[in-house]
C-alpha cells in the first residue's frame, strides 16, 4: 500500500512540474473597466461571444448585478481567441538560410520575410540574424546555427504571447520583453534541456557533437529544465546541461574585461586592440556591430589571447562586445565599446633626399609634401624597413626637418605620419631609404690601422 501511495504522489509531482500540464492549468486574468459587460469581454478576448455564460459560470458572476470596475474576471488559456503571431527578419549578415514549412525548400533568407509557425533557418560560418516578435522580444542567431520556430502564437487582444523555438545547434542570444501575463510563454528548447524565461537577456548554445547545452543569464532569470529538474539560473550565473542529465549547479559568469584604454577613433588598419587579461579566461569572444544597427554582428570570432588584430573593416561607427570564456564554455558579462574608423586620412609624400640617396656629414634635410588639412607631421628614421628600430622620431609643424648631429654610416630608412587635430595618427607615406657614405676621417682612422700590419 505504501509502495502504490508513493508512486502516486511521484505521478502527481512529474505532473505538476509537466511544462505542458502547467500550461493548460494557466488561466486569464481580466480586470473590468468601467461599462464593460461579460458580452463585451467574450466578444473581444474569448474564441466566441456566447462564452459568456462560460465566463459567468467559471467566476460565479450575478448577472443582475453590472460588473464593478477592478472586478477580476479568470479564463481558462483554451477560451481565449489564438492567432499566429510571425516573426519579421530585422537584418541579416553573411550566410543566412530559409527552409519554409510548407515547402521544406531551402532558400537564402531575405529581409522581406516573415517566419511562420514550423519554418527553420540556418546560418553559415560568418552568418547572422536578427529577428523580432510580436512583443517586440528579440533573437540573434549567430553563425553556424540551426532554429526552428515551433509555436508563434499570440492570445487576440490581451497581449500575451506563447513563443516556442527550438534550438537544434549553434547559439542564441535573446533579448525578452516582461510577459505580461501568467498565460504567457517564451522558451527555448535543445536536445539536452528546455529553458523557459519571464522577462530577461540570456543566451543559449547548444553543441551537437558534445550534447552540451549553455545557459548564461545576463539579466533577469531563467528556468533550465531536463529530466525533470529545474534549476533557476538568476543575473549573472551560467549553467551547463548534459543531455540525459540534470542541469548542473549554476556557476558565477566571468566579470566583463576593462575595455576603458582601448581606442575610440582608428584612422588606419589593421590595428591590434589590446585589453587587460580577465582571471579564469580561456579565450574571449568578439562581437562587431554598426551602431545604426544595433544587434546586426558583422564580425563574430574568437581570441586565445586578450587582442585581436583588426584588419579589415568599413569606415564607420562600431560597437565592441568583448567578453570571456571559461574552462566550461560558459561566455562571461560583456564589456562594450564604441570606436570610429576613419582611413580616409591623407598620407604625404617624401621629397628630399630621394629615394636611394647617398648623403655624408650633417645638417641632413628631410622635406615632404604639405598638405593644407594636416595640422602634424611625424618624422621617424630607422634602421629597418619595417621600422622596428627608430633612431630618431620627431613631431613637425611645418614639411620639414633638419637632422644636426652625424649619423653613424650604414643604410635608413625614413617616413612621414600625418596627424589630425586631437593627435590621432593616421597614414604613413610610403617609406624612402639612404645610405651615409664613411667620412674621410673615418677612412683615415682604418688607413692608420692597418699601416702597422705593412711595416711588419
Amino acid at each position: 500500500m505504501k509502495y502504490y501511495k508513493n508512486a502516486l504522489i511521484t505521478l502527481f509531482l512529474l505532473l505538476v512540474l509537466s511544462p505542458s500540464s502547467f500550461a493548460q492549468e494557466k488561466e486569464w486574468v481580466y480586470a473590468t473597466r468601467p461599462g464593460d459587460t461579460l458580452w463585451d469581454i467574450s466578444k473581444k478576448y474569448l474564441k466566441n461571444a456566447t462564452y459568456w455564460s462560460r465566463l459567468q459560470k467559471y467566476n460565479n458572476v450575478d448577472i443582475a448585478k453590472r460588473l464593478a470596475p477592478g472586478t477580476r474576471l479568470r479564463a481558462p488559456l483554451e477560451w481565449l481567441k489564438i492567432s499566429a503571431a510571425p516573426a519579421n527578419i530585422v537584418s541579416i549578415t553573411g550566410e543566412a538560410y530559409y527552409i519554409s514549412a510548407q515547402s521544406g525548400q531551402k532558400t537564402n533568407l531575405t529581409n522581406k520575410q516573415t517566419l511562420k509557425i514550423g519554418d527553420q533557418i540556418t546560418t553559415g560560418n560568418s552568418g547572422s540574424v536578427l529577428i523580432q516578435f510580436a512583443d517586440s522580444s528579440t533573437l540573434l542567431v549567430l553563425r553556424n546555427s540551426v532554429v526552428t520556430f515551433n509555436t508563434l502564437s499570440i492570445f487576440g487582444q490581451t497581449g500575451m504571447v506563447d513563443t516556442q523555438l527550438r534550438l537544434q545547434k549553434g547559439r542564441v542570444e535573446t533579448s525578452v520583453k516582461p510577459l505580461r501575463n501568467s498565460g504567457s510563454r517564451f522558451e527555448i528548447t535543445t536536445p539536452a534541456a528546455v529553458a523557459a524565461v519571464r522577462g530577461t537577456r540570456f543566451r543559449i548554445a547548444y553543441e551537437k557533437n558534445a550534447k552540451l547545452m549553455a545557459s548564461e543569464v545576463v539579466e533577469g532569470s531563467v528556468n533550465v529544465l531536463a529530466q525533470n529538474t529545474g534549476r533557476d539560473v538568476g543575473s549573472g550565473f551560467g549553467t551547463i546541461t548534459e543531455t540525459g542529465k540534470p542541469p548542473q549547479e549554476p556557476v558565477k559568469l566571468l566579470p566583463p574585461p576593462d575595455l576603458t584604454q582601448l581606442s575610440k577613433k582608428l584612422r588606419k588598419l589593421p590595428f591590434t586592440l589590446n585589453w587587460p587579461e580577465v582571471e579564469k579566461s580561456v579565450k574571449y569572444k568578439i562581437q562587431i556591430e554598426p551602431v545604426s544597427t544595433p544587434g546586426a554582428i558583422i564580425l563574430e570570432t574568437t581570441s586565445p589571447a586578450p587582442q585581436y588584430n583588426l584588419s579589415a573593416i568599413n569606415d564607420g561607427e562600431y560597437l565592441i562586445k568583448i567578453r570571456g570564456i571559461d574552462i566550461n564554455t560558459l561566455e562571461g558579462l560583456n564589456s562594450s565599446h564604441t570606436f570610429t574608423v576613419n582611413t580616409h586620412f591623407p598620407a604625404t609624400s617624401l621629397i628630399q633626399p630621394e629615394a636611394n640617396a647617398e648623403l655624408s656629414t650633417a645638417p641632413y634635410d628631410f622635406t615632404w609634401k604639405e598638405i593644407d588639412t594636416i595640422e602634424h607631421y611625424r618624422f621617424q628614421l630607422s634602421t629597418d624597413i619595417d621600422f622596428n628600430n627608430i633612431v630618431f622620431e620627431e613631431t613637425a609643424d611645418t614639411n620639414t626637418i633638419q637632422l644636426t648631429d652625424n649619423l653613424d654610416s650604414g643604410k635608413y630608412f625614413w617616413r612621414v605620419l600625418t596627424l589630425d587635430k586631437a593627435g590621432d595618427i593616421g597614414q604613413h607615406s610610403t617609406a624612402h631609404s639612404f645610405e651615409i657614405e664613411k667620412s674621410s676621417f673615418e677612412y683615415l682612422l682604418l688607413i692608420l690601422y692597418f699601416i702597422p700590419a705593412f711595416l711588419l
